[in-house]
């Protein structure tokens, strides 16, 4: 039933199956699957089910007197799933083909949830004050792709850009610390090439690195990621669905790539460590992430502790792309264009970016009116867990990055984005701003006075 869920409705069905567990009930019901989604749901989609109007300890008291307690039952026993959550499920996987989409996302659970209006979920979902006209709408807007036009997003056709420049990885004074000690292990172990095992290793065996408190609330440390690694009699998963021998082992090769890329996306001007282990996460390859994964469950939750150990709050940059990527899932696109980023900043509502924009007569919803003139067409039927960055956006990101680092600032800021969007005069972005009123000079200019005096660009 569940080869077409997404990884996140996997995961609601997951928590489903824990609160029936935790409730000690006989079977999953329809109740445990609306608690597992009021759980998974976060920031616009919980909006968009009015989930951020539902008191959860009410919610919780509901679903747990709903249904007999089994005083004997186990928490860790294997709970069958009631006719009632079957029926749901199934609704939910003929919903995608209804609504033409290629997989069950949460967004379908929750459709089929609503339709079914015997079920103890919907009859418990009622007594909260929610809009369930309004969510039916909102929902079947969102998955209805019916009208899509595979057409690629009007980004994706220029030419390609590098978005991450390797070299800066090696400039960071302890990233080459860590790479020389991994170097170290790899000779001793009488291999050629630094696989992410030995990279891992190396910041396990620092405890100086804030990753490594985060990682040990998870029981990984060095020994047990060495009594881990002990089981693995082979290095083919270092080398899997690689074309080319490099100094590091492909895979390994690809964590440091994506670590580039957490850096970026977080705001950092600076690669530390904790962005090697996300970026191990990200490219769910290699030895390193198969014992990574197999102790880390959500990895939402891990970033976010690992965000927080670096900085006292979110930093502004990855909110701003948190936003960009919801408002990339309420269009059912599957680019994170440089539009998105400019929806982003707007979302935010706060610093440099968001002040500039706002003062030059720029709202949000007047941006995600011409975002959506500019690139209806181009919607896809996409997997929302496989959104990617246009080549625009990349170069963006790319700019904000070298333009802080060359100025020695601590942070990419709003302003970093915004300043870098003007310099990529054919994104779509600047065509939105363009149809707005505004041009390259007005938002550059805006930006420095908003900075009060000039903007160390």
């Amino acid at each position: 039933m569940f080869e077409k869920f997404t990884q996140k409705a996997i995961d609601v069905v997951q928590s489903a199956q824990s609160y029936a567990a935790r409730y000690k009930h006989k079977r999953v019901l329809s109740q445990h699957l609306l608690i597992g989604l009021v759980t998974q749901s976060k920031g616009v989609q919980a909006k968009i089910l009015n989930f951020d109007k539902i008191n959860f300890g009410d919610l919780s008291t509901e679903i747990a007197l709903s249904s007999k307690a089994d005083p004997n039952q186990k928490e860790d026993s294997n709970i069958l799933f009631s006719l009632e959550a079957r029926d749901i499920l199934k609704k939910a996987t003929e919903l995608t083909q209804e609504l033409n989409s290629t997989f069950v996302m949460p967004q379908h659970i929750a459709l089929a949830l609503f339709l079914c209006k015997e079920c103890g979920a919907y009859k418990i979902i009622k007594k909260f004050d929610i809009d369930e006209v309004k969510i039916i709408s909102n929902l079947r807007k969102m998955l209805d792709k019916s009208s899509d036009i595979k057409v690629p997003h009007p980004e994706t056709t220029l030419e390609n850009t590098q978005f991450l420049n390797v070299n800066a990885f090696f400039r960071e004074p302890s990233i080459a610390q860590i790479l020389s000690n991994a170097q170290a292990k790899v000779t001793t172990l009488g291999y050629e090439i630094v696989g992410s095992e030995q990279i891992l290793q190396s910041i396990l065996d620092n405890q100086d690195y804030k990753i490594v408190d985060i990682l040990n609330k998870y029981s990984i440390n060095s020994q047990t990621f060495a009594q881990k690694l002990a089981q693995f009699t082979s290095r083919y998963a270092e080398f899997e669905n690689s074309e080319k021998q490099i100094i590091f082992t492909p895979n390994a090769f690809l964590a440091l790539v994506h670590a580039i890329d957490c850096a970026k996306e977080s705001g950092s001007v600076g690669i530390e460590a904790e962005h090697i282990v996300l970026g191990v996460l990200k490219s769910k390859a290699g030895i390193a992430y198969k014992i990574l994964s197999s102790a880390i469950s959500d990895t939402d939750e891990f970033e976010d502790l690992v965000m927080k150990k670096l900085n006292d709050k979110i930093p502004e940059t990855l909110a701003i792309l948190r936003l960009a990527k919801e408002e990339t899932r309420l269009l059912n696109s599957s680019t994170i264009g440089t539009e998105m980023i400019l929806l982003g900043m707007l979302s935010y509502g706060a610093g440099v970016a968001s002040n500039t924009l706002r003062r030059l007569g720029i709202t949000l919803k007047d941006a995600r009116k011409q975002v959506e003139k500019l690139i209806k067409a181009q919607r896809t039927s996409a997997n929302e867990e496989n959104l990617s960055y246009s080549p625009r956006a990349k170069k963006t990101l790319e700019l904000a990055y070298e333009t802080a680092r060359e100025h020695k600032k601590t942070k990419v800021k709003s302003e970093n984005l915004l300043y870098s969007i003007t310099k990529i005069p054919d994104c779509v972005a600047m065509q939105v701003l363009s149809n707005l009123g505004t041009d390259v000079l007005e938002l550059q200019q805006g930006i420095k006075q908003e900075l009060l005096g000039g903007m160390d660009l």
